[in-house]
């Protein structure tokens, strides 16, 4: 297939973005990232609104800023339930107050009553209460007033979603892909506290990968929940899916990590020396494997398929492990199972970083 052409003036001035600020790291990309679509959003919403209904001009720009989220799916999210909210707020600000009439307040504390009351029921329209207030508060609700106050939220919610679009956009799946890799460097992490597991036990260096890779999965999570234009990386493999085998991978070693540590106390010092090299071997390959993943999700040009010698490597430890099982140790008694345990632990690692390449890289990098 013959790659695709991106020279479009739209695509040069993305790329010239992406290649001026890759250096910097990414919290910072992000900020300028929403500040550029920010200060887009709030000129175009001034330019436009300003000449057509300048007193509504403020909640224009309030609109537009609450829509802009951390990606162009999330924005477009943000704004579908803001202008079905503010339709909705409308609506109940203006009937209440025309029925119930007299103080405002008597309109206005019914009105985001009930608006609150359909917001619990669908969080999604949440921001019709506003809506409803702001209508509400009018001494004379008129139809006009509300449908000109509305339609100014509205068009600063489509102005906000426009341009997390059209200003460097950043779509959902892409933040999937961030987390994903996140995940995966923290499963590299533990693959080498598992090499130094051999011979020495890092609890406090488990516990903070341990606890970064949970914050990182969970981020993932809820960003393939974000993410709506796209339901599959670019690699082809769906995000659920993709979540899923690097969460299975993580399980694997820590089955593996725990087999070395935990059974430790359990095995000679001389067959852990004798077995140290194998697992090192496993761990070299391994961390190699995701190195490969990570460059073909990125879409790395060049990125080259990494000889699989993980199942070599993981056979060689295995055969090596179950060798030294079969021996009798009198004076370890327990050696034995301790092995067996280790041998599940790359068994399970090997399964998983196989079925793991098969769903994240693309055919000619597996």
């Amino acid at each position: 297939m013959a790659p695709q052409d991106h020279t479009s003036p739209k695509h040069g001035t993305l790329d010239r973005l992406r290649a001026v600020t890759s250096h910097l790291p990414r919290p910072r990309r992000e900020l300028l990232r929403i500040g550029l679509q920010t200060a887009a959003a709030t000129l175009a919403t001034y330019l436009l609104i300003a000449g057509i209904d300048a007193l509504d001009l403020s909640w224009a720009i309030i609109s537009a800023l609450l829509t802009i989220g951390m990606s162009a799916d999330l924005s477009y999210t943000n704004a579908v339930n803001r202008t079905a909210g503010a339709c909705l707020g409308a609506v109940i600000g203006l009937l209440l107050g025309l029925l119930i009439g007299g103080a405002a307040i008597y309109a206005l504390l019914v009105a985001v009553i009930l608006a609150n009351m359909i917001a619990t029921i669908w969080p999604s329209l949440q921001y019709g209460a506003v809506t409803a207030a702001i209508v509400a508060l009018e001494p004379d609700p008129e139809l006009a007033a509300a449908v000109s106050r509305t339609g100014a939220i509205v068009a600063g919610t489509v102005i906000g979603a426009v341009a997390s679009f059209l200003v460097w956009p950043v779509r959902g799946r892409d933040r999937v892909e961030i987390a994903l890799l996140d995940t995966l460097g923290d499963c590299k992490d533990l693959l080498t506290l598992i090499d130094q597991g051999v011979s020495t036990d890092e609890h406090e260096d488990r516990d903070a990968v341990h606890r970064r890779f949970l914050q990182h999965l969970e981020i993932a999570r809820s960003r393939v929940d974000e993410a709506r234009g796209s339901s599959a990386l670019r690699t082809g493999t769906g995000l659920r899916s993709a979540v899923r085998g690097v969460e299975s991978l993580w399980h694997a070693l820590v089955i593996l990590d725990r087999a070395v540590t935990a059974e430790r106390g359990d095995i000679s010092d001389s067959a852990l020396k004798s077995l140290a090299p194998a697992v090192d071997a496993v761990q070299d390959s391994a961390k190699r494997q995701i190195d490969s993943i990570i460059a073909a999700m990125k879409g790395l040009h060049g990125a080259a398929r990494v000889p699989d010698d993980l199942r070599d490597a993981v056979a060689q430890a295995r055969d090596h492990a179950a060798g030294l099982a079969s021996r009798n140790a009198t004076d370890w008694p327990h050696q034995a199972r301790a092995l067996h345990a280790v041998i599940f632990g790359l068994n399970e690692t090997e399964r998983q970083m196989d079925q793991l390449r098969r769903r994240l890289a693309p055919p000619d990098v597996r």
